[in-house]
This record gives C-alpha cells, structure tokens and sequence, in this order.
C-alpha cells in the first residue's frame, strides 16, 4: 500500500538522521537516547511489513514520539541541520498519519493495538439498539437525550484497539491542544478530538479542513486565516478555525453541550433522520450504521469506520 511504503522510507529516513547525529555528539546521555530511539523505529519498520492502515497509523504516532524525545534529548550543539531535519521527518509523518485517515479509510483492528484500553463489557442493550432521536436542533431539547446516550455508551468489543489509537493520539496532542486553550478557552481535549476528526490529528495541516499549512484553505473554508500570510504555524490555524466557529465565546463546556457542538460542526444531518451521528457514536453501542458517504447521499447500510467524538471525549474524562 503507498502510504505505507511512504511512512517505511520516512522512518527509514529518520533513523539515519539519528545516526548521524549519533555519531557527532559528545553527550553520552543523547547517545544512548537515540540508540534507544533507533531501536525503537526499527521495531516500527519491522511491524509495518504486511500492516493494516491502522497499525501503519499507529507506527506514525510511535514514531513521532520517538523523534520528540530525540529533539528533547540534544540539549547541546553543534546541532548542524540535526533539529531542522527531525522537523521535517515529524512534519512529513504528520502529513502521512492525515492520509491514513483520509476518506474514512482506518480499518477495524483485529487485535488491540499497542498501549489499547482494556476491552469494556457488551453493553446490556444489542449494538444499534435505541429509542428514537429527537429531531429538534435546539440544545434545551437535547440536553438530557445527550447525557442519557453518554452515560450509557461503551466501545463495541470489535473496535477496542481503534478506540485506543484514537485516544493515545489525543494524549500525544494534548500540549499543543493546551496552548489553544490558554488562548480561547476551548477546553484541550474539545480542540483535540475535532483535530482527529477533522485532520486525522495531521499537526501540518489547518484545523479548518486538513490542508496543508504552507498556504491558505483551498478546501471549504476556502482562504483562511486572512489576517497573516502563509506559510502558518499549527496555533494560528488552529485559533482561526475556532474563533470563525465562535467557539471562543462559548461559556458551558458541559459534556451535553461539548456534544452538542461536535455533532453541530459536522452538521445535523443524521438527527433530522432522528438517528444517532457516526460523528459523535461511531465504534459505540449506540450507532450500528448509516452514513453519509457524499455531500446530500445516505447509505442506510455504510458503517463509519472513524472514532465517534463522544468515546474519545469519555475515555478521557474518565
């Protein structure tokens, strides 16, 4: 698959970026940081041979952690190039771990992946099983519907590792989150959950719609931000992007109206249907199917196969 092959060479890439650096350094503490850093993305390239998406995804987000211990490791020079070129490695894996999500493509894991939560118990009630939705899209009249679906959503057993892939992911972004909300109050994990759905927690491309942020939005929003010249840093995309949604006013980050907003960014679509949004339930026991696959086409049998918000944003509270 090419975009596995693709992040195969990038680690390869990476590994004799850290060679070279092992070799020129004089503090002994780096070099047995990146013998162990090495040895790590070794064991990242021998996994990747015959993986699925899904654990390529999860090789990206390994070995992204790896190469920021590296950059923390070197605390003095010459650095000659060295951190410009772990920049560059991190940027082009990031852009890979957007790929690997693009289209809704992650498959279904068939073990757990690495680092997975335990396996939650078959919730009470059958997959997909529920009372009907209310099709209202005002938020008084949804604020119990959504904490009722909440307490009593779990993982599906099938998708226990992609949920633990999702949620790591989060983790892993939490500092860069952290900085949004020291900025515009948006709670780190809210900003956090809309940049895995949005750009498959891609930190090269703008929250608005994943592209890339060496220019401005040529997707839908087209041209943004406005107000600075390309190329942009991570933080100004991602502080646009909130303040054109106005989510820097929002004052009640209840766990009803976190939901509420997150269904609200990808749209009302699903509930106009009084059916549960894969946005928000995907991988949960309160969604089994239906999605949209193009703008204005349903498929009542299409399963999504991308993390529902509302697991995330419960793996995290909890």
């Amino acid at each position: 698959m090419k975009i596995i092959n693709r992040v195969k060479t990038e680690i390869k890439a990476a590994i004799k970026t850290l060679a070279r650096r092992g070799s020129s350094t004089a503090d002994e503490k780096e070099k047995q940081a990146i013998a162990a850093i090495a040895a790590g993305l070794k064991g990242e390239l021998s996994t990747l041979k015959g993986a699925t998406l899904l654990q390529a995804a999860t090789c990206i987000a390994d070995a992204t952690e790896g190469l920021d211990r590296a950059v923390a490791a070197a605390k003095q020079g010459p650095f000659d190039g060295y951190l410009t070129a772990i920049e560059g490695h991190l940027v082009r894996l990031n852009r890979l771990s957007g790929k690997a999500h693009a289209g809704d493509s992650l498959d279904i894991a068939v073990v757990l992946a690495r680092g997975s939560l335990p396996t939650p118990a078959r919730s009470s009630k059958r997959a997909g099983e529920r009372a009907a939705l209310l099709t209202s899209t005002q938020f008084a009249d949804l604020r119990q519907e959504y904490q009722e679906c909440f307490d009593r959503c779990s993982t599906r057993q099938e998708f226990a590792g992609n949920v633990a892939y999702y949620v790591k992911r989060l983790k892993q972004g939490q500092p860069n989150y952290q900085l949004v909300e020291r900025e515009v109050g948006v709670p780190w994990v809210f900003v956090g959950i809309i940049h895995g759905m949005e750009c498959g927690f891609n930190f090269a491309g703008h929250l608005h719609n994943g592209d890339r942020l060496t220019a401005r939005t040529v997707n839908v929003p087209k041209g943004l931000p406005k107000d600075s010249a390309p190329p942009f840093t991570w933080l100004q995309s991602a502080l646009d992007a909130l303040r054109l949604k106005k989510l820097d006013r929002v004052t009640d980050w209840s766990v009803p109206h976190m939901l509420y907003l997150l269904e609200g960014y990808n749209g009302f679509g699903y509930r106009r249907r009084a059916m549960p949004s894969p946005y928000l339930w995907s991988f949960s026991n309160v969604y089994e199917k239906g999605k949209f696959v193009a703008d204005g086409k349903f498929d009542p049998d299409a399963v999504s196969k991308q993390c529902g918000a509302a697991l995330m944003l419960k793996a995290i509270r909890k």
